[in-house]
């Protein structure tokens, strides 16, 4: 599997990045060829300065709006149009330069099968599917580009094109990159096959929309789209990309609607203000990780609980649940805390594979710790309380982290494990003076956000300014140059994961037109039309769905789909989140195909077939935590309603 390991990891990311997979030589051109990829690379590096610069200024709009409202009571009406600029300019610019650095995760569980020159031919045309989704929306939009440039923004009256311009700058820059791959990675006789097999393909979907005999009804137009967007899907196709090309197909053998609906909703999908608490939540982790954060939490869990059996299993479970409210990003959490315990663990004795399965069940866990960019996600696309959502999630997440600190005591007793001696007074206290200030992050953030005293998007730029100050001034563990890269980095993580978003956002659309709404509704009452079923139903469908699609793609499909099933039933919402948050993390890191397990495995230094069986005792304690949380709302709704008053 390729995952954003380099960006995750604290590695600078390399300004000219290796267009070849790991064992791939790039093929060797000529001198006019590689004038023009020294373009790109140019190309490249003006546009993180860009972002970088426009990450800078939001922050500074946000930071200025708080201190406008605050001390001077009034608030700065146009931030909203400055955000949907720069999430715009973030996710499509931002998205297609990590897709250069190959930061676009994929699943590699049948292509890993295959002989290398079968890998070589799917790798060939799956960047030639990407160049075919990149230049079909890219086109439609100019059409949308023009339609926006005849009107200006409410309030200040810029033309509504500049917020679109992004999208189609974004995908020609994505073309570009597939074709640069194309040209760079692949010789010209690998290349010619696959291509022969695309163009026979796009060939012949073209000649069914452009017959309208040909059309097939909306059923059986969902039927091939699903069915062609899962294979492309497990055949190594970023699902971000997938997405596109399954709304381009629906629509082009359905004939429903122009091809434009795409642009429109892929744009549309980065509208919302709530979501620029992602790239903050993201710089924030990023800063607060690099600052030496994750060190000091980790030495605090081992004076905590270091002493019990298994004690390292325990602090890896512990120090998950802490960090989880630092960084947001359950892959960063993995990287983070495995990279810091992987050498101890060796060193006393722990099989990789026992951290690894260890490391992705606690952070299968931790998806419903504050401020995961799961609840953001869902708080973006469905009317729900974020602050409520937050202060919801630490009860189910406690309950899973003690039914696995239980497991890791039992397992070890059986494997006589080793443990380390008590901490001593004078260690424990030190540490926890360690820990202190960056506990008080997420602290600050669930009280700001769930008392009104702040939004969303203020808290995070807080914690954008906080993690700046420990991690700088403080600590003084990051310099400005490691600034710099680490605004790169939360860049190119933001743009994927808002352009997942915004290609997510294309697809639900797209399903609901072609009545899958209705679909499921049908499909559950045949099951029997109960609330047991339908809890079952969405917690199995939440799994799956979210191991194949990177877990928050599956949140906005089928969040705004299941939800309204789920209040006919009677089912809080609230409640009904924290079940579909938590099958949807146990989706990344379940083997063999959960995206999270992989990374897991990688940053352990395991062998995924002895990791996938050390999974198995604690996918079932998974499990049955997820049912615990799903059959028993008490765990979720207690806090809530202890501090509302009622």
């Amino acid at each position: 599997m390729a995952e954003p390991l380099a960006l995750l990891s604290g590695r600078a990311l390399d300004p000219m990045p290796e267009l070849a997979g790991p064992g791939e030589p790039a093929v060797k051109r000529g001198v006019v060829a590689a004038r023009l990829r020294a373009g790109l690379n140019g190309l490249d590096l003006v546009f993180r300065a860009i972002l970088v610069l426009a990450l800078v200024v939001q922050l500074a709009i946000v930071l200025t709006g708080i201190v406008s409202r605050f001390w001077f009571d009034q608030s700065l009406l146009w931030a909203d149009e400055a955000a949907k600029l720069f999430l715009s300019l973030t996710a499509f610019v931002g998205g297609a330069l990590a897709f250069r650095a190959r930061h676009h995760t994929t699943v590699e569980f049948l292509t890993g099968k295959f002989s290398p020159r079968w890998r070589t031919s799917f790798a060939i045309g799956i960047d030639l599917l990407i160049l075919v989704a990149a230049a079909v929306v890219g086109y439609v939009s100019l059409d949308l580009l023009a339609i926006s440039a005849t009107s200006n923004t409410p309030i200040l009256q810029i033309n509504a094109a500049w917020l679109v311009l992004p999208l189609t700058v974004g995908l020609a820059l994505t073309a570009l990159f597939a074709i640069e791959r194309l040209v760079y990675v692949h010789a010209l006789r690998d290349v010619v096959p696959a291509a022969c097999v695309i163009v026979l393909l796009v060939g012949l979907v073209y000649a069914v929309s452009v017959v309208p005999s040909l059309h097939l009804d909306n059923g059986a137009a969902l039927g091939v789209m699903l069915i062609a967007f899962l294979l492309a899907v497990l055949l190594g196709l970023p699902v971000s990309f997938a997405m596109l090309l399954g709304s381009l197909t629906f629509l082009l053998i359905s004939g429903v609607v122009p091809l434009i609906a795409v642009a429109q909703n892929t744009f549309d999908g980065t509208s919302n203000y709530i979501l620029l608490t992602l790239p903050f939540f993201i710089w924030a982790g990023l800063i607060m990780e690099k600052g030496g954060i994750s060190l000091r939490l980790v030495r605090f869990a081992m004076t905590l609980v270091g002493h019990m059996r298994g004690g390292l299993l325990q602090v890896v479970v512990l120090t998950i649940y802490m960090v989880s409210g630092i960084s947001g990003s359950k892959i960063a959490d993995v990287v983070a805390v495995g990279s810091v315990l992987r050498r101890e663990l060796q060193r006393q004795g722990y099989r990789p594979e026992q951290g690894a399965a260890v490391l992705a069940s606690s952070a299968a866990m931790s998806e419903t710790i504050p401020p995961s960019l799961a609840m953001l996600v869902l708080g973006s696309v469905a009317p729900i309380s974020i602050g409520t959502l937050f202060i919801a999630g630490l009860m189910p997440a406690a309950v899973i982290a003690l039914l696995l600190m239980v497991l890791n005591y039992a397992l070890s007793r059986h494997g006589n494990m080793t443990s380390a001696p008590r901490a001593t007074a004078s260690e424990l206290l030190r540490a926890t003076g360690g820990a202190v200030l960056p506990l008080v992050m997420p602290v600050i953030m669930v009280i700001g956000i769930r008392f009104g005293v702040a939004t969303p998007t203020e808290v995070s730029s807080v914690a954008v300014l906080y993690g700046l100050v420990l991690a700088f001034a403080i600590y003084r563990a990051v310099g400005v140059k490691a600034l710099y890269d680490i605004a790169v980095e939360s860049c190119l993580l933001a743009g994927m994961v808002l352009f997942i978003i915004a290609a997510a956002f294309s697809f639900a659309w797209t399903l609901t037109a072609a009545n899958l709404p209705a679909s499921l509704a049908a499909i559950l009452h045949s099951a029997g039309d109960n609330r047991i079923v339908f809890t079952l139903g969405s917690i199995v469908l939440l799994i799956v769905v979210g191991s194949l699609l990177e877990g928050l793609p599956a949140l906005i499909i089928l969040g705004p789909l299941l939800m309204p099933i789920a209040s006919q039933y009677g089912i809080d919402i609230i409640h009904y989140s924290m079940i579909m948050i938590l099958a949807m993390g146990v989706g990344i890191f379940i083997p063999p195909i959960g995206i999270g397990f992989y990374v897991s495995c990688t940053v352990s230094e395991s062998r995924l077939e002895s990791t996938g069986r050390a999974m198995l005792p604690y996918l079932a304690v998974l499990i049955v935590g997820v049912l615990v949380v799903a059959f028993v709302p008490w765990f979720t709704l207690a806090v809530p309603r202890l501090i509302q008053g009622h």
